[in-house]
């Protein structure tokens, strides 16, 4: 192995389980496709998710591809390759460039746990069907996340083979690879859940699929993944599944990239998140993660929830070098902004500027954000138990402008400032229950304290929503 190239970006940055029907694309399912949409769009966000972690290598793990009991197999060409012709589409192809540099380190990681791992050469591959062309349970996922993340390099492997222990542990290989080769790393873990979770599947109906099914979504809900080492293989067998092992690597890769053991729960700052399941032909079809709890969101919102989320649990904000990469996006230097937190749909705290007062926007966000969760008079300070529920938006705000008419405002577009003397008061735009400049003006006018026959100067401004 090589000397460790950058510790400082070489990481795992999430885990994805994927489902891999490709009746779910609509190339090939011609309308089908129709009754899995609730994972149709849980597979996009999920895309996206992995893009907005600035992801440079995918690894997809996927249990069509050739397995042996004694060799993680990879597929190995400068560019990967396939196609849906099995499937009936055969003008449906796709393609990545490999990170040939991780891949070495991965093989040579799996070496180092007593694993050989690698590419079997092309005599062997031209005995195995499908040959060197990437399987389906590589070419579904890649389906969503080459759109989201064109830019990415890919690695595809097959799980490790083994008990479920000794599958997790394999999995730390892409942990130390990262490291090595300094990557951001996305795993996905492509899986059907069970064949056989209703008489619907093709494959008849037994009692262990819903239960294989409710084990592994039940995991995701609750964050504790131990439970999947113990499953008897018998079990497994009569649940028909197809997932677990490429779980079960994929899980040992984060869990050892965050120094975890498969008993340990996960630290505050990764999130278990069940998108979507659902079984339409009788198959079950999960789409799940494991990223930091603030990974879904874009920029301004990671730096809201991880202050709130540090101010709420230990009284301190996180060191805003953490967030320089701000200043580097299509962001303003310095802006006023607001800071909404929402819980089951109801407002539970909201601060802002109408102009800033920082030195810098990651400043203006971080200090609404303690404000909003621990200084709205209207509420009681954020609890911890309270975090996971938030609904968080930031809103950055245009300079006001003064306008002369009522005319000039749109509720739905504009925000409105109103000011009469020292009074001023402030209703940002695209409000729910708010559709009239009447309201709009009423409401703002409230807040401000200014009278019904009073006279009140009017400015108007937009915001950069972000949630």
């Amino acid at each position: 192995m090589k000397d460790r190239v950058d510790d400082r970006n070489g990481r795992i940055s999430a885990v994805f389980l994927f489902p891999h029907p490709p009746v779910i694309l609509r190339e090939i399912g011609n309308g089908r496709e129709e009754a899995a949409r609730a994972t149709i769009d849980a597979c996009r966000k999920a895309a996206g998710i992995a893009a907005s972690l600035d992801t440079e290598t995918i690894v997809i793990i996927s249990p069509h591809a050739p397995r042996f009991s004694d060799w993680i197999f990879a597929y190995d060409n400068r560019i990967l390759s396939g196609t849906f012709e099995r499937f009936g589409a055969p003008a449906l192809a796709l393609s990545a460039f490999q990170d040939t540099e991780y891949l070495r380190e991965c093989v040579g990681e799996f070496r180092s746990l007593g694993i050989a791992s690698g590419w079997p050469g092309q005599e062997l591959m031209d005995r195995i069907d499908g040959g060197a062309s990437l399987d389906h349970g590589v070419l579904v996922p890649l389906y969503w996340l080459r759109k989201a993340c064109p830019s990415a390099a890919l690695v595809a492997i097959a799980p490790a083979f083994g008990t479920p222990r000794q599958v997790w542990k394999a999995g730390s290989a892409l942990a130390a690879a990262a490291r090595s080769a300094g990557r951001r790393v996305c795993v996905i873990a492509s899986g059907d859940l069970s064949h056989k979770v209703s008489a619907e599947s093709p494959y008849g109906m037994a009692a262990e699929g819903e239960q294989f099914d409710r084990l592994v979504t039940g995991a995701f809900e609750s964050g504790d993944f131990s439970r999947l080492l113990d499953l008897p293989s018998s079990f497994r067998e009569a649940a028909a599944e197809c997932g677990l092992d490429s779980l079960l690597t994929a899980l040992g890769a984060l869990y050892a990239d965050n120094g975890l053991s498969p008993s340990d729960s996960l630290p505050q700052g990764l999130r278990s998140t069940l998108s979507s399941y659902e079984a339409p032909f009788g198959i079950g079809y999960a789409v799940a993660g494991i990223c930091l709890s603030s990974a879904s969101c874009s920029d301004p919102v990671r730096i809201a929830r991880t202050t709130i989320e540090s101010f709420v649990r230990t009284g301190n904000c996180p060191d805003p070098s953490a967030f320089l990469k701000l200043e580097k996006r299509e962001f303003p230097a310095r802006a006023g902004c607001f800071v909404s937190l929402k819980k089951d749909g109801a407002l539970r705290g909201c601060i802002g500027t109408i102009s800033p007062v920082r030195e810098t926007l990651q400043s203006e966000i971080m200090r609404n954000a303690v404000s909003a969760c621990s200084e709205d008079p209207r509420f009681d300070p954020v609890r911890p138990e309270e975090l996971a529920e938030l609904e968080i938006s930031v809103d950055i705000l245009s300079e006001p402008e003064k306008i002369a008419s009522r005319s000039q405002l749109d509720p739905s577009r504009y925000g409105v400032i109103v000011s009469s003397g020292y009074k001023r008061g402030l209703l940002l735009p695209d409000l729910e229950g708010v559709d009239t400049v009447e309201e709009q003006l009423a409401i703002a006018c409230r807040k401000a304290g200014i009278g019904p026959d009073e006279h009140f100067d009017m400015e108007r401004f937009t915001v950069e929503r972000h949630r």
